[in-house]
């Protein structure tokens, strides 16, 4: 069997252990009073109690489905799994049973390539700001749950789904992947029109393309030093000065970005693991 036709029987086991309301139910009565660690375990006869089960045969075929997987058995009684709480989150999250739309938003932002104004759209669970006059940019695009538009205005939404993607980012460049801690894979792909940067997943979906600043900016570091020269971190990845990037050797590899801002440039040169190697300041 191949790694893909494993990960597939997974997936499907995983989810066909939530097929069956018995099953819904005692989860939902373990999450109904979750506190991470302090969790407080549910006894076998509280939980059928909970579901509203007098059949304990019944009951306890249904629970045993779920032992290991979704629901642990400690001493005094059970708890939810790490696995069930992060589906839950993700529902609430994304709450995949609502429909939403968000109409194209202009935003307090402009293109950095034509200057005109930018706007906000939301797409199959993605936050884009892209240019509303020219296609010279690509734009900035990331995952954002529709449950954070809640009480936000569309600049607002910007800016949370930036620094969103700029702590996953920030993250996985240290060889993490945000969502599964799961190792990152790192490819360069420095061209003469676009330098990129792809943080790939070898366990999950997380899937990056990034320019190489943008991997860097919650370096201490390297963020010490660009506000040094005046680069004002709090604004958008895509508002902050496009570095000039130059290979210096590829045996061992080291690349450059010089960043130029109003009181001197910044280079910094990374490895081809985005490690970085020296930050040099020069007013």
């Amino acid at each position: 069997m191949s790694s893909d036709d494993e990960t597939g029987a997974a997936v499907r086991d995983a989810f066909s252990l939530l097929g069956h309301e018995i099953r819904l139910e005692i989860l939902l009565a373990l999450l109904e009073d979750w506190h991470a660690v302090h969790t407080e375990p549910r006894s076998y006869a509280e939980l059928m109690d909970a579901v509203g089960m007098r059949d304990s045969g019944k009951f306890n075929y249904h629970l045993d489905k779920l032992r290991g997987v979704y629901v642990r058995e400690v001493e005094d009684g059970y708890v939810p799994t790490a696995a069930v709480t992060a589906l839950y989150r993700a529902v609430l999250a994304h709450r995949p049973t609502e429909r939403f739309a968000y109409e194209s938003t202009p935003i307090d932002s402009a293109c950095p390539r034509c200057g005109d104004r930018a706007v906000l759209r939301y797409e199959r669970g993605f936050v884009t700001v892209a240019c509303s006059a020219c296609e010279e940019w690509p734009g900035f695009t990331y995952p954002f749950p529709k449950n954070g538009f809640a009480e936000r205005s569309a600049d607002a939404i910007a800016r949370a789904t930036a620094r969103r993607a700029r702590h996953h980012v920030g993250l996985a460049r240290t060889g993490q992947c945000p969502f599964c801690a799961g190792t990152i894979a790192v490819d360069l792909h420095l061209e003469d029109e676009a330098d990129i940067v792809e943080l790939s997943c070898t366990s999950c979906t997380f899937l990056v393309s990034v320019d190489p600043l943008s991997t860097l900016l919650r370096d201490g570091h390297v963020a010490a030093a660009l506000a040094e020269i005046g680069v004002d971190l709090e604004r958008a990845d895509w508002e902050l000065p496009m570095p000039e990037t130059r290979v210096e050797s590829r045996e061992p590899v080291r690349v450059a970005l010089a960043v130029t801002g109003d009181e001197g440039t910044v280079t910094v040169v990374v490895d081809d693991s985005l490690s970085v190697r020296s930050v040099d300041i020069d007013r």
